[in-house]
């Protein structure tokens, strides 16, 4: 691949993106979280919300490697002429690309505790980044990727992850996923587990999934202020 023009940022994306771009997302989730708390103005219980307040004040406020667009088109299809699929989160250089193929994907999913949503971030997250095996929804340039879980109700979320890891193999349809294996946690806030998705048609993609706790900020009906049950 042709890679970025600035070889500043070809390093970076070679030696520890993903990781960079956690250690953001992680300081701007701590930010907004501080912000909303201070100024009562909570979070709506829905994900665009969620991710156009994270991208617009936050995301892309003094950062100068990497830019952050939120709600981008994926996989142009001259046929249709449609988009396959639509990014929440996709994470670009500032400078222009040699490559347009050459950048990361961020995957927000809401989570409470509940299968249905367990579900949903597996089906509809993960899921994106493998089928159809011919053509995912969403591009893997640098086989590694992340999904973002918006944790809204206090839940035990290292007990929900796991609950989620023994979900995937069961529903994936055409790939076999790792076992989670922890990466970081920071005082119950958040937690990163990173796994690894195979199939007979792909190559090997790394998925770190970061599930941070922004249940204090979520303005949630009265009647479902209370923990979700674990079933």
């Amino acid at each position: 691949m042709g890679g970025f023009i600035n070889k500043t940022i070809n390093r970076a994306f070679g030696t520890g993106a993903i990781n960079f771009i956690i250690a953001h997302l992680i300081k701007c989730s701590e930010q907004m979280k501080e912000n909303c708390a201070a100024t009562d103005n909570l979070l709506k219980n829905d994900e665009d919300a969620i991710t156009n307040r994270l991208v617009a004040v936050h995301l892309n406020e003094k950062t100068s490697i990497f830019r952050y667009e939120p709600q981008s088109s994926e996989h142009y299809d001259i046929k249709t002429d449609h988009y396959i699929g639509r990014t929440d989160i996709k994470v670009i250089s500032r400078d222009y690309f040699r490559d347009k193929n050459a950048y990361h994907i961020i995957e927000c999913k809401r989570i409470d505790g509940t299968v249905a949503l367990n579900k949903d971030y597996i089906t509809e997250g993960v899921e994106r980044f493998l089928s159809p095996a011919s053509q995912p929804k969403y591009s893997s340039c640098y086989l590694e990727n992340i999904m973002f879980g918006y944790v809204v109700k206090s839940i035990n979320i290292p007990a929900n992850a796991d609950k989620i890891d023994g979900l995937q193999n069961t529903l994936l349809k055409t790939t076999k996923a790792s076992p989670f294996i922890l990466q970081q946690n920071g005082d119950s806030q958040y937690y990163v587990y990173i796994c690894k998705y195979t199939s007979d048609v792909i190559r090997i993609i790394k998925l770190s999934h970061l599930f941070f706790d922004f249940s204090g900020i979520v303005d949630v009906p009265r009647h479902d202020k209370i923990e979700a049950n674990d079933t």
